[in-house]
């Protein structure tokens, strides 16, 4: 079934991007992005993010069936607050590049969609509210509870029209919110939060935590910094989205990674009885520890290939034997691989990764018998 706000979200111009971004810049707003996906995750919501369309980050009530967006404009600020005059002031003579402008203009295109036009930054807004209090004080300020003055600054250079700003209901939807993840150490920060998350949702996992920090970081990455013409739903959400699914899934997986260790002793159990000495282990030992790292890093195309090619290797053992021992598999497998990858991988590490595809597919039969061929 089809949904007609999510089909106009992705056929709608996007406005031009601001320009090129520090790095560490950047990467501040992708560990947003993944505070935020824990923060989702963690209540439970259904939702989909969305990432550098139309705006920084975009939340969506729905990954099926979404009539609602929360915009996102992430900035981080090495000192000083922000101000209304900030961020209503004109870029290159233009007002429509300010940093509300820009963000208001997501309401002027889906104004019966947006839940909340939020710009968050690690600094605090400077000012007064209508009651008096002062708006540095408070992690989020509505437009609701501005000071009259700063009501009629932002009216009149976002809308500048007739109308009453207390009348505007697309203002209503603004909101100025700091976030706690600074720009000198958001990473750490990030990675905190992380075990935080496992900590309370998975409180019996042993996860590693910078191998999960890793993969969930490329994930965004790779969406964020992809920049494919996409006019289907179903392609705009597998490259520029993260859903609640896709998010339990890549969840899903680093769990499955705790048991490595579990892995590694059938694996250890497996080599020694195909004859496998001490040494000849440790140092397989050492490529399934590389193997494992490697396995994160979503973005490596060429391992990419090479995993599914070793996968494919051992369908095609076990499609065409009954039974048989590593050993055996090695002497099939081996050698196409080699052939295919060995001027980009080792022959010890590609013998290695079979042994670790292997194990983990549970789909290879031991056997007392001696190895065809070792890995060295």
């Amino acid at each position: 079934m089809s949904n007609v706000f999510l089909e106009t979200f992705i056929d709608k111009p996007v406005r031009e991007s601001s320009g090129a971004r520090s790095a560490n810049r950047f990467d501040f707003q992708k560990n947003w992005s993944l505070c935020e996906l824990l923060v989702l995750h963690a209540n439970n919501e259904d939702y989909l993010m969305v990432f550098e369309h139309h705006e920084d980050v975009v939340v969506l009530n729905s990954q099926a069936n979404p009539s609602g967006a929360i915009f996102y404009q992430v900035k981080s600020k090495s000192s000083g607050n922000w101000t209304i005059k900030l961020l209503t002031k004109p870029v290159d003579g233009d007002s429509s590049k300010s940093v509300l402008s820009k963000l208001y203009s997501n309401y002027l295109q889906f104004p019966e969609n947006v839940q909340s036009l939020v710009f968050t930054s690690n600094q605090g807004l400077s000012g007064k509210l209508k009651n008096g209090d002062k708006a540095i004080d408070h992690e989020m300020v509505s437009f609701s509870n501005l000071s009259d003055k700063d009501k009629e600054e932002i009216h009149l250079a976002i809308e500048p029209s007739g109308q009453e700003y207390c009348d505007i209901v697309g203002l209503k939807n603004i909101v100025v919110k700091k976030t706690d993840l600074r720009p000198s150490d958001h990473t750490t920060i990030t990675k905190g939060k992380i075990v935080e998350f496992f900590e309370k949702k998975y409180p019996d996992s042993e996860v590693q935590y910078s191998l999960v920090y890793k993969t969930f970081f490329d994930e965004i990455r790779r969406k964020t910094n992809c920049e494919k013409t996409i006019s289907q739903v179903n392609e705009f959400q597998d490259y520029k989205c993260i859903g609640r699914s896709n998010f339990q899934d890549m969840v899903n997986t680093v769990l499955l990674e705790r048991r490595d260790s579990e892995l590694w002793d059938e694996a250890n159990q497996l080599l020694t009885s195909e004859g496998y000495d001490f040494i000849q282990r440790k140092k397989v030992r050492g490529n399934w520890r590389r193997y494992v790292v490697d396995r994160m890093d979503v973005e490596n195309e060429l391992f990419m290939q090479f995993r599914e090619a070793v996968r494919l290797e051992i369908k095609k053992f076990v499609d065409n034997f009954s039974s048989g021992t590593f050993g055996e598999l090695l002497k099939n497998a081996s050698s196409e691989l080699v052939k295919k990858f060995g001027d980009d991988f080792s022959e010890d590490y590609i013998n290695d990764a079979i042994l670790h595809e292997a194990i983990k597919d549970d789909s290879i039969q031991t056997s007392n018998s001696k190895p065809a061929g070792k890995v060295k």
